[in-house]
C-alpha cells in the first residue's frame, strides 16, 4: 500500500509539475496582442497613449477644425492601414481599402454588419468607442494601434491574417468641405501628373476639362449613342478600367459626361478630372453581379475619352 502511494503521489507531481510547466509557456490573447503592441510601439519610436486599459493605442494627429462629428451619422473618412507584423498593408489613399463613408460608429465593418450574429457592431467596445471618445470634429486625424481581438480576431478577413493587430490613421472629412477637399486633391494630383492647370476649363460643377480634338461632324446630343475608347485612371494615377472600343449612349453615363461630351464631335478626344459629385457620389459604386465595391466612396476621377464613332442621335 506505502508503495503504491508513494507511486501514485509521484505520479500526480509529474502531472502538477507537467501542468505548471504548460501554463508558463502559454500566452493568452490579450498577452499576445499586448507583447505584440508593446514590440511594435518601441520599434517604431511611436508616442501613443493607452485607451481605457483596453489595450488599444492612440495619438490625436490633429484635432480637426470642422463640425462636431456625430456618431450615429454617415461620416467620409480617408484611412490607411497595416498589420503589425507587415503582412499586409493598405496605404493607397484612393482606393476602396481606404475609403469608407457610412456611419461613424461602425467603423471598419460598414452598417451591413451591424446587424450579424456577433457582430463587433453589438458591443460598445473597441475602436467606435474610441472614435466616439476621441474623434471629436471633422478634418481631424487619428492613429490607432489596435489589438487583433478588438479588430478581426482570429478570423481575420480575405486580406487580413488572424490574430492580426493593426495600425490605423483616419481622417475624417466634413461632409459640407467635401467640394473644397476634392477640389484640391484634383490640383494636387494634376501638378503631381505634370498636368498644366492653366490648359483647363473648369465647370461650374467643379469638372476640369481639356478639349484635345473637337472632332468633325455634329455635336452629339443629349441622347447619343456612340463607340469610345477611355481610360478611368483614381487620383493615385493607377488605370482603374480601360476600354479599346465600347458603345455608349449619354443617357445612362455619369453626371460628367453627360455634361462635357457634347462639347465633343465624332473623332473628338477630351480629358477630365472629374469630383466625385459628378460621378459616383459619397457611396461609390458597386458592382450589381457580385455587391462588391468597385469605385469607392467620395473617388475623383481622372478620364481620356476618344468618341470613335456616332451611332446615332
Amino acid at each position: 500500500m506505502i508503495n503504491t502511494f508513494k507511486y501514485y503521489t509521484f505520479a500526480f507531481l509529474a502531472v502538477f509539475l507537467f501542468s505548471s510547466c504548460e501554463k508558463k509557456e502559454y500566452q493568452t490573447i490579450e498577452e499576445l496582442d499586448a507583447e505584440n503592441i508593446d514590440a511594435y510601439i518601441l520599434k517604431n519610436n511611436l508616442t501613443l497613449q493607452q485607451f481605457e486599459q483596453t489595450g488599444i493605442f492612440y495619438s490625436i494627429i490633429e484635432e480637426g477644425s470642422g463640425a462636431e462629428l456625430n456618431y450615429e451619422e454617415k461620416v467620409p473618412l480617408v484611412f490607411t492601414l497595416k498589420t503589425i507584423d507587415g503582412v499586409y498593408s493598405a496605404l493607397d489613399t484612393f482606393s476602396v481599402a481606404n475609403r469608407y463613408y457610412d456611419y461613424l460608429g461602425y467603423f471598419p465593418y460598414g452598417s451591413a454588419s451591424a446587424n450579424a450574429p456577433g457582430s463587433p457592431l453589438d458591443k460598445e467596445i473597441g475602436m467606435k468607442v474610441l472614435l466616439k471618445k476621441a474623434l471629436k470634429k471633422a478634418n481631424g486625424k487619428i492613429r490607432i494601434v489596435i489589438p487583433s481581438r478588438l479588430a478581426f480576431g482570429r478570423n481575420g478577413t480575405k486580406v487580413i491574417p488572424s490574430n492580426a493587430s493593426i495600425d490605423y490613421v483616419i481622417h475624417a472629412i466634413d461632409p459640407l468641405s467635401i467640394e473644397a477637399y476634392e477640389n484640391e486633391s484634383i490640383l494636387q494630383y494634376m501638378q503631381r501628373s505634370g498636368v498644366q492647370v492653366s490648359e483647363f476649363a473648369k465647370t461650374e460643377t467643379g469638372i476640369y476639362y481639356k478639349i484635345n480634338s473637337i472632332g468633325q461632324g455634329d455635336f452629339l446630343t443629349e441622347e447619343a449613342s456612340f463607340k469610345a475608347a477611355y481610360d478611368l485612371k483614381f487620383l493615385d494615377g493607377k488605370s482603374f478600367q480601360k476600354a479599346d472600343s465600347a458603345s455608349l449612349s449619354l443617357t445612362s453615363v455619369i453626371t460628367a459626361w453627360k455634361e462635357i461630351m457634347p462639347k465633343l464631335k465624332e473623332k473628338g478626344k477630351v480629358r477630365m478630372f472629374i469630383p466625385s459629385s459628378q460621378a459616383y457620389g459619397l457611396k461609390g459604386s458597386v458592382d450589381p453581379n457580385t455587391g462588391q465595391a468597385t469605385i469607392a466612396p467620395f473617388s475623383a476621377l481622372d478620364y481620356e475619352v476618344e468618341v470613335q464613332k456616332v451611332l446615332g442621335k
